[in-house]
């Protein structure tokens, strides 16, 4: 295959390989608007063209956000302000949806992120932080206080106030009359419709065992059987527990019994060692 050169363009019905080019002043890019870049499709990876609209080079990748293909702009870290970036900028609203973490993106470069606040979250798009991840706000106008409509996370810690106007709290059903297990990664709430039986044994697997408080809340409704969580294990050890009075509370019959277990890590390097505390009542109608 020839090239064909007329002045200063390649013949556009010329595909040309080049497997070396030396550019002594400037290679011109395509100017496109994001139109004309949408209407590419999905071109050849590596493709690159000016967008007109982002005022931006952009390249075409594999793995453009999260494993899907797509644009990227060339050399990107964001917009910036000053000589050397010297101040990072980025917008207030989140109009899409992102995950943070390594599993979603590929690698573990991706397990913690950073946003200069205030920032919202907009309606109909999800802010979803895996399990062993991070995603900080820095500079919130009331650095107090800060403000989601909705975000999902693995694993959320305060420093500070945590301040909200309602609660939703998952529950993990259980329709037994024998013993249970339970995996604290799922829930620390759980509701038994107990159909016979009496007391019986808890087991909690995946407990954290640094210094801190963890709670269990067992709600247990008599459909066919009474009884409450004597017992307790937590991964495989037996653990003692200190009533509320010096017993256990008892069920009465046709009554929902609640009962809830403190569970006091005192992080000496072994799973399982805790104080644990309960107390419990009925509620009757």
């Amino acid at each position: 295959m020839s090239t064909k050169i007329i002045g200063n363009q390649i013949d556009q019905v010329t595909r040309a390989i080049i497997e070396a080019l030396q550019v002594t002043e400037q290679v011109n890019l395509p100017a496109l608007n994001q139109s004309a870049v949408n209407a590419l499709g999905t071109p050849a990876y590596g493709t690159l063209v000016y967008n007109s609209t982002e005022d931006m080079a952009q390249i075409y990748k594999a793995d453009a956000a999260q494993g899907v293909p797509g644009w990227d702009d060339v050399g990107g870290g964001g917009p910036s302000l000053g000589e050397d970036s010297i101040i990072r900028t980025n917008g207030k609203n989140i109009q899409e949806n992102i995950t943070v973490g390594a599993t979603a993106n590929g690698g573990p470069e991706f397990a913690n992120g950073a946003t200069i606040g205030p920032v919202q979250i907009d309606n109909g798009f999800t802010v979803t932080v895996e399990n062993g991840a991070a995603w900080n706000i820095i500079g919130e106008e009331d650095s107090s206080t800060a403000e989601f409509v909705e975000i999902t996370s693995g694993h959320i810690t305060s420093t500070g106030t945590l301040h909200f106007s309602e609660t939703k709290e998952s529950l993990t059903f259980y329709n037994t009359s024998g013993n249970i297990t339970h995996d604290f990664n799922n829930n620390n709430a759980i509701f038994v419709e107990k159909t016979g039986g009496g007391n019986f044994t808890l087991s909690i697997n995946n407990m954290p065992t640094d210094s801190a408080a963890y709670t269990i809340t067992v709600v247990i409704n008599d459909a066919g059987g009474t009884g409450v969580p004597t017992t307790v294990n937590v991964d495989g050890q037996a653990q003692t527990i200190k009533w509320a009075g010096g017993s256990a509370p008892g069920h009465s019959g046709g009554a929902v019994c609640v009962v809830s277990f403190s569970f006091i890590a005192f992080n000496t390097g072994s799973t399982g060692q805790y104080t644990v505390l309960g107390s419990g009542g009925n509620y009757e109608s």
